[in-house]
C-alpha cells in the first residue's frame, strides 16, 4: 500500500514529518477522488480560526506534499488543484482504506449468502490491514475526528462479523480468548459480550458464561443505568437452562453460589427492566439452588 490511514497516517516511501502536512494528507485521503475545499482544510488545520497567512501556508503544505509524492514516481499528477480546493487521485490498490472497504463489502455479502468460510477469510484479511487506531499520529480537527470515529466503528463491525462467521463454523474454542480480551476492552458493547457468552456456552463453560453476563450487566448498570438488551437476556436464559441441566458437583454448586451472590445493584429510573421484584437471572439461579 502506498497510502495508509488505518493506523498511523503514512505515505510511502517517505511520510512528511510536519504534523500539519500529515493532516492535509490525511484529509485528502479520507476524501480521495473528491475535491476538498480549501476552506475545509483551513478548518481542519486551524480549528480556532485560520491566520491571515492561511492560504499561503496551505499552498506551501501542498507543494511539499507534491514533492513527497514525486519521490514515489508519480510526479505532480495525483494531487491536483481543483477549484475551490484540491483533489488527490488514488489508484486501485494504493490506499488501505479502499481495500478494507472492498473486503468488508465482500465479507458482508458472503455472510448474507451463508458462506461463512469466505466471510471469515475476507474479513480477516480486511482486519489485517489495520496497524492501530485510524488516522493516528496527526492533529485532528472536525473532519478527521469524525472520519476516525467512522473507521473505528467499521473495524469493530468487521471484527464482530468475522467472529460471528467463526462461531458459525464451530470455532468457539479458537475465538474465546480473543473475545475475553475484546470484552474487557469494550465493556459496553453488547454484541461482543453475546459472542463471548455463546462461545463459552458451546464449550460447556456455563458458569464462566454466567460470570460474563454478570460483568456486562454490572458495566451497563454502572455506566448507563440500564440492563442488557433482549439478545443478551435471551442468551442468558439459554445459559441458565443449560446450567440447570448440568450434573451437580461440589465445584459447580460452589461456582453457582458465587455467581448468584455477586451484587449488581439496582437499575436507575428509565432502565430497560421494569421496576419491582428481583432480577430475572437472580430468580432463576435461586430456584436452581433450591433444587440442589
Amino acid at each position: 500500500m502506498r497510502f495508509r490511514v488505518l493506523g498511523p497516517v503514512c505515505l510511502e516511501p517517505r511520510t512528511p514529518s510536519a504534523p500539519k502536512q500529515r493532516a492535509v494528507l490525511a484529509t485528502l485521503l479520507v476524501r480521495a477522488g473528491a475535491v476538498v475545499p480549501a476552506g475545509a482544510l483551513f478548518d481542519e488545520l486551524w480549528p480556532d480560526g485560520p491566520p491571515r497567512t492561511a492560504a499561503t501556508t496551505l499552498q506551501v503544505y501542498v507543494s511539499h506534499l507534491r514533492k513527497a509524492l514525486a519521490q514515489g514516481g508519480h510526479g505532480r499528477g495525483p494531487l491536483e488543484t481543483r477549484p475551490p480546493g484540491y483533489l488527490l487521485r488514488v489508484e486501485p490498490g494504493e490506499l488501505d482504506l479502499r481495500r478494507f472497504e472492498e473486503l468488508l463489502s465482500r465479507g458482508r455479502a458472503a455472510f448474507r449468502a451463508c458462506d461463512f468460510m469466505a466471510a471469515s477469510e475476507a474479513l480477516a484479511e480486511a482486519l489485517g490491514l489495520w496497524s492501530g487506531p485510524a488516522l493516528s499520529g496527526v492533529p485532528q480537527g472536525e473532519v478527521l475526528t469524525a472520519a476516525a470515529v467512522r473507521l473505528d466503528e467499521l473495524r469493530l463491525e468487521a471484527l464482530e462479523l468475522r467472529i460471528e462467521a467463526d462461531l458459525r463454523l464451530g470455532r468457539h474454542h479458537e475465538v474465546t480468548g480473543e473475545l475475553m480480551e475484546l470484552a474487557r476492552a469494550h465493556p459496553l458493547r453488547e454484541q461482543l459480550h453475546c459472542q463471548l457468552m455463546e462461545a463459552l456456552r458451546r464449550a460447556g463453560r456455563t458458569t464462566d458464561a454466567l460470570r460474563a453476563y454478570r460483568a456486562v450487566h454490572r458495566s451497563l448498570h454502572d455506566e448507563l443505568g440500564v440492563t442488557p438488551g433482549p439478545a443478551l437476556m435471551r442468551l442468558h436464559a439459554r445459559v441458565l437452562s443449560a446450567h440447570a441441566s448440568e450434573p451437580v458437583t461440589a465445584a459447580t454448586a460452589t461456582a453457582s453460589a458465587a455467581v448468584a451472590a455477586a451484587p449488581i445493584g439496582r437499575p436507575r429510573a428509565g432502565s430497560r427492566r421494569a421496576s419491582g421484584g428481583p432480577l430475572p437471572d437472580v430468580r432463576a439461579i435461586r430456584a436452581h439452588r433450591r433444587s440442589l
